[in-house]
């Protein structure tokens, strides 16, 4: 008798010799089946418990490690901001919470979830996108930060009241950042009026004011935005110039000057349902 049928004999202890025998048989064939077919057993189809350490989304964490965290072990990037859950961990940022993202140069991208492009400039509309160079000399573009609450200001080193306002700039973001509101400093100029927002003009602006968000210059900021809010009547050439973004990118406001800090707070709370 082979191995395999006395392993299986205990199976069938109170029936009749050759019953034992002839379900002994049926029992081995199907057995041969399940083995051939995959069947049973973890990692098979037959309803085993998944493999702690195995990674489906190949987002560098294991099964286990995204049930402790909450994250989609079926999806790498959770929260849909583009940076991968592991990506997130190792900055320091929440996987799971698309608001929260390291700063500094790593920035999310949430641009495949716009809804509408804009083309045009006008209050209540949705703002088109625009791209510039920002401190770390990487291409960064306004519709990465869709979906936040999006403060859009237009500022010149040589300028004291956008100064200023930079002071308290950081402050005021990191206070909502994660309930989905982000500054973005687009410079205009640098602090000789030489007409150019240079990469060292943007680190020095990022180091002198501690800011962690995007400050961008060149690429199309005056060309773009500047020059097509100027077109359409909605700015004088002032600066600061502030123009408030919704979750949809339309324009939702329009600041101008220092001193309006505590008016775009409270607008910036009520748009985040605060």
């Amino acid at each position: 008798m082979s191995a395999r049928l006395l392993r299986l004999l205990p199976l069938f202890v109170g029936l009749s010799a050759a019953t034992a025998c002839d379900d002994t048989k049926d029992d081995a064939e199907d057995a041969d089946d399940s083995s051939e077919d995959g069947g049973g057993g973890d990692g098979g189809d037959g309803g085993g418990a998944p493999d702690p350490d195995s990674d489906e989304d190949g987002d560098g964490l294991s099964l286990a490690e995204e049930t402790d965290l909450g994250t989609d072990p079926t999806l790498a990037d959770s929260d849909l901001d583009g940076l991968d859950d592991a990506e997130e961990l190792e900055y320091g940022s929440d996987p799971s919470n698309r608001f929260s993202w390291p700063g500094d140069g790593v920035w999310p991208d949430m641009s495949g979830t716009v809804s509408a492009a804009g083309s045009s400039y006008g209050m209540g509309e949705v703002f088109p996108d625009f791209s510039g160079d920002d401190q770390y000399e990487q291409p960064v573009s306004l519709y990465q930060f869709y979906g936040s609450v999006i403060l859009v200001d237009f500022s010149a080193g040589w300028c004291g009241p956008c100064q200023q306002v930079a002071e308290t700039a950081e402050e005021f973001f990191q206070e909502y950042r994660e309930d989905g509101f982000v500054i973005i400093h687009a410079m205009v100029d640098d602090y000789r009026g030489t007409g150019e927002a240079h990469p060292d003009f943007r680190e020095d602006w990022t180091a002198s004011f501690g800011l962690t968000f995007p400050v961008l210059g060149q690429g199309e900021i005056v060309s773009g935005p500047y020059t097509g809010l100027y077109s359409a009547g909605l700015n004088e050439g002032y600066i600061p110039y502030m123009i408030l973004l919704d979750q949809e990118a339309r324009i939702d406001d329009i600041y101008v000057g220092g001193g309006t800090e505590t008016q775009i707070e409270n607008r910036v709370k009520s748009l985040l349902g605060l």
